[in-house]
């Protein structure tokens, strides 16, 4: 309840920051703050410790953390340090830190925060500011060492945040410095409590118990209250000359008369008193530590060279000096940031070549055992920028080609001095990648310009290669900007790069074959050529599990069921949909990943096609990051429309147009005309269909939707075809019934015109209704028969419903016609037809949409298998490893996945046991 869950955190994210330091049993209690800071919980508190370092802040903290715990209120912990002060990391971990309070908060942001670094950060924090006010959930949040931030974009969030705070929401501020805040009216109102330097200073008899426990030390009362006039109560003064008193052998009275304690003489004390009183190996052990983060005992003995380290960590704590432990099992462990900050000072002037020894050591420790940020962050430290840059081309290209970690990408390589991003080809090549997926294409066709020149050079000027191998990362590349071109949606240009390229790639690059592959369906899709769509993402999907990059095969998956919407297949793009759900979780990509978003897009698109608008919802907010992230206009605009239509169902017609706009805007921002037209069209569509007629005729007026002189001059069938249909919509709305039929059977029956799917639905309905104007009755009911008995079956309901109101008059016709007909065969069109009248009508008693249609849940039925995945499930059966499966069938690992992918998908299951116990149910084996 008290902590994120922390295996889930972002990669990038270091788990310790986001947890209080332990409690020590020795510690002296705060009992009266802390009785009056939970007095009266849940109801909200803003708590606010300002004090020098070294006063006891951390200390509190951690005593009202657990407190708050105590009383049964969701308490979260921030520790901040300078790298915070980026409005996209503070982000990343305030918003993972909020997991203890409402697991799943802010996912959405999380997973843009992800994949995309580059954004309106005060937009973000807006979003997160409502959603803080929506919580019902008694919580606290906890942000220590706030003298770190002064971004003005995190700032203004914080202040607003303590200025409304909601009503069962806590927060708890530590800072070395006055709050950059404007809390004057809160301070008059009695809602904040501050604790400042004289509250936290030590007591005599706090400062007599302090010395017991953890000094054994036993002080007169004359020397004990000349200690606290000497430090005034410091708590670090008083722990410092208790260390300088257990080793003093004269009267303590003697000592203390020469200490202040204060910041004047604290160096020279540290240096006296504490480390040079230690023995010369426990000196040098602390020096070599102190650049450490965060530390355990094996990395301390690779940063020291030293083997008892884990006894030194022993001996530290006993001694008292400043060690901090970071977990229960006494794994990870920190210096207090005072001592922290006096060692590095230390070890850099006295050895500043030991200094960067030792954060190479670091470093070199951290990436054998798998912490490739803080590596790269050791390596910088140590200023071995060749190790910091060969460590991000190491990882770059999986982080970013392969799991679309753009915000740890683009932070290591904002981190790494400018001329090191030559250093390695893989470094140019997941920069500009990470660019293209972060919306920010100019910069990724810039940087992937500056890779391609390079190894273009004769003779070659920046990389030992050879011919080989500068010919693959050549088409690497080229194949990133044929990826950055879909990402900016200029399809034209997209479609001639990759058509190029896919006759080069070799066989053995199923990376770039599935790239290529997706870049191609995707303009094939966008300008509805999907027979080639359909086949460049079967391609997509294949050779992604062949290069084990799950989110090239569900971009092809997607793109796919896309696909099978737009012909009104939905069973089969449904299938497609769990396929790529499977995907995430058997590859544990979670909830929140971009699989994941993938695939709820797609069942989100299926269940408004249903009408199925409450089914519609879940997906719909899973799926509503790839309103900010992810580069491709496609998603984006799934996300926008089906989240307007959601609105439009309840007839919130008002938040409809909200989100639409904003999607506009952010489309004109982004140049993505193609998006801005379609958002606008899906705006004037929703209000013709509300009837709101005079809403719709500003839409089109305000985004120029239909003027013939406002640049639509748009070279794309697909683009011209809707706002035709658009046309004809607004024809029908003024009663030009005649002229909107010319444009509705041209739409119909020009050479290459759809025969299926969601337009062809669209237009044969509203030359439904178009016909019934004209008082050609017969042939309306003809047409909207045709339309009915194409959609039936699927269940297809939302392009027919989507007409509106005008409809009734023809399905009212055709069901008097039908009042007899009650067969079986004609069940389906019949439930479609009385669910579209009883909803059109607004009946209160309408059937619902799973009553009407429901085989939709029907259970699939397998797909066949070929023979090679039937013997794979034989060898399944006999518990072989991958490597082994793969050597038995004399192919690579990768194909051994890619098989087992395709058996988990055919049978409905996610793992191997469960494929081999529906193969044995089945006597496939």
């Amino acid at each position: 309840m008290t902590q994120p869950d922390l295996g889930a955190l972002h990669e990038g994210l270091i788990a310790s920051k986001l947890a209080p330091p332990m409690q020590d049993p020795r510690a002296i209690s705060r009992a009266g703050f802390v009785a009056r800071a939970v007095d009266g919980l849940p109801l909200r508190r803003l708590i606010v410790i300002v004090a020098p370092a070294g006063s006891g802040k951390s200390n509190l903290m951690t005593e009202l953390h657990h407190a708050f715990v105590e009383q049964q209120v969701a308490a979260t912990w921030l520790g901040l340090d300078a790298e915070d002060n980026d409005p996209a990391t503070f982000a990343l971990y305030f918003i993972s830190a909020l997991q203890a309070i409402e697991p799943g908060f802010a996912r959405d942001e999380l997973t843009a925060l992800g994949a995309n670094p580059v954004r309106d950060y005060d937009t973000l924090f807006d979003r997160l500011g409502n959603r803080l006010s929506a919580l019902s959930t008694p919580g606290a949040i906890f942000l220590d060492d706030f003298q770190h931030l002064s971004d003005p974009g995190i700032l203004r969030f914080l202040d607003r945040l303590a200025a409304h705070l909601p009503h069962h929401l806590s927060l708890v501020i530590a800072s070395r410095h006055r709050l950059p805040l404007h809390l004057a009216k809160l301070l008059v109102s009695g809602l904040v409590t501050e604790i400042g330097q004289e509250d936290l200073n030590f007591s005599s008899s706090e400062a007599e118990e302090f010395l017991s426990r953890y000094h054994q030390l036993q002080l007169s009362s004359s020397d004990l209250q000349s200690l606290i006039d000497s430090t005034e109560g410091w708590p670090t003064g008083v722990q410092l000359a208790a260390l300088a008193l257990r080793r003093h052998k004269g009267p303590a009275a003697e000592l203390i008369s020469t200490f202040s304690g204060r910041d004047l003489d604290l160096t020279r004390y540290l240096v006296e008193s504490v480390l040079q009183a230690q023995p010369e190996h426990v000196r040098s052990f602390l020096l070599q530590t102190s650049p450490l983060r965060r530390m355990r005992a094996d990395l301390c003995a690779a940063a020291t060279q030293q083997g008892d380290a884990q006894a030194m960590l022993d001996y530290i704590g006993q001694a008292n000096l400043f060690l901090i432990a970071l977990d229960r099992e006494g794994q990870w462990y920190r210096y207090h940031h005072l001592f922290a900050e006096f060692l590095q000072h230390a070890f850099r002037k006295i050895d500043p070549a030991g200094y960067r020894d030792a954060c190479f050591r670091a470093a070199q420790w951290c990436e054998v055992n798998g912490y490739p940020t803080e590596a790269i962050r050791y390596a910088l430290d140590a200023e071995h920028f060749e190790l910091a840059a060969d460590l991000i081309a190491h990882h770059a290209i999986r982080a970013s080609l392969f799991r679309g970690d753009h915000y740890t990408v683009r932070d290591w390589i904002r981190l790494l001095p400018v001329e090191f991003h030559t250093r390695r080809p893989e470094i140019l090549l997941s920069h500009a990648w990470s660019c293209a997926f972060s919306r920010d294409t100019t910069r990724a066709m810039e940087v992937s310009q500056r890779a391609i020149d390079l190894l273009s050079a004769e003779p070659p000027r920046a990389w030992d290669l050879s011919t080989s191998e500068r010919d693959r990362w050549l088409l690497w590349a080229h194949t990133v900007q044929a990826a950055t071109k879909a990402c900016s949606d200029d399809i034209d240009d997209c479609l001639t790069r990759a058509t190029a390229l896919f006759a080069q790639v070799p066989g053995t690059e199923p990376f770039l074959i599935a790239t290529l592959s997706n870049c191609l369906s995707y303009g094939y899709f966008a300008l509805r050529n999907f027979e080639r769509s359909r086949e460049y993402a079967l391609s997509a999907h294949e050779q992604g599990h062949r290069a084990d990059a799950a989110y090239l095969s569900a971009w092809g998956d997607f793109l796919h069921g896309m696909i099978d919407v737009e012909l009104g297949q939905l069973r089969a793009a449904s299938s497609l949909g769990q396929r790529v759900h499977r995907d995430s979780q058997g590859l544990g990509l979670g909830q929140q990943s971009y699989v994941a978003g993938l695939s709820a897009l797609l069942d989100a698109e299926i269940a408004v096609q249903h009408c199925d608008f409450d089914r519609a919802m879940t997906h719909i907010e899973m799926g509503r990051a790839f309103k900010e992230i992810f580069g491709p206009v496609e998603p984006q605009l799934v996300a926008l429309r089906n989240e307007a239509r959601l609105h439009a169902s309840r007839n919130r017609l008002d938040l409809a147009v909200q989100v639409l706009q904003e999607g506009q805007d952010a489309a004109l921002r982004e140049q993505h005309r193609r998006l801005y037209l379609a958002l606008a069209q899906e705006e004037a569509s929703l209000q013709i269909t509300a009837g709101d007629i005079t809403g719709a005729a500003a839409t089109a007026r305000r985004t120029r939707l239909l003027d013939a002189e406002s640049g639509n001059d748009i070279a794309s069938r697909a683009q011209r075809d809707a706002l035709k249909l658009m046309e004809a919509r607004f024809k029908l709305a003024y009663g030009d019934a005649k002229s909107a039929l010319r444009l509705l059977t041209t739409l119909q029956q020009t050479r290459g015109a759809e025969s299926c799917g969601g337009f062809f639905l669209t237009v044969t309905t509203h030359r439904a209704i178009a016909l019934w104007d004209l008082d050609q009755q017969k042939e309306a009911a003809r047409q909207l028969n045709r339309a009915l008995s194409a959609a039936a079956a699927e269940f297809h309901a939302y392009p027919i419903f989507a007409a509106g109101r005008p409809l009734l008059p023809v399905l009212a016709f055709i069901s008097d016609r039908r009042a007899d007909a009650s067969t079986q065969d004609l069940k389906p069109l019949l439930d479609l037809q009385q669910w579209l009248a009883s909803n059109l009508r607004g009946d209160r008693g309408a059937i619902r949409t799973e009553e009407a249609f429901p085989a939709r849940a029907a259970t699939e039925t397998v797909e066949s298998l070929t023979s090679r995945e039937i013997e794979l499930l034989r060898l399944l059966q006999a518990g072989l490893t991958n490597q082994k499966l793969a050597d038995a069938l004399l192919v690579s690992v990768p194909t051994i996945k890619w098989h087992l992918h395709n058996i988990y998908s055919k049978l409905a299951v996610g793992s191997r046991g469960a494929a081999v116990a529906a193969a044995v149910r089945l006597a496939l084996i």
